[in-house]
């Protein structure tokens, strides 16, 4: 069977790097996401923080904390050893360092 087909040249587009780069990386437009203890990362939503809250059996909603976490190239290299012999990973590096205890590895 012999068939012809018709190849349509795509409109010129900017480079991938540069087209990640201009719009935030791998995200597109403006997206929250949660990460879990165990690196599992997940679009945030209300119904998926509803769901979170249920799955963690959360009763007191206020006595839960936010915590915003600067990651450098020490808390980088402390997730990647943490990463690779913990399921409590963020607990390990970041709470850890809060209480002034070196991550337990």
């Amino acid at each position: 069977m012999n068939t012809t087909a018709t190849y349509v040249n795509p409109p010129n587009k900017v480079s991938t790097a540069t087209s990640a780069a201009n719009k935030g990386g791998y995200v597109k437009g403006v997206v929250t996401y949660t990460i879990l203890d165990d690196l599992t990362v997940t679009p945030m939503s209300t119904i998926s923080s509803i769901t979170m809250l249920n799955k963690f059996n959360v009763i007191q909603v206020d006595a839960l904390q936010e915590k915003v976490v600067t990651v450098g190239m020490n808390e980088g290299v402390e997730l990647l050893k943490a990463s690779l012999q913990s399921k409590t990973v963020l607990t390990d590096v970041f709470l850890a360092q809060k209480v002034g205890k070196k991550p337990s590895m």
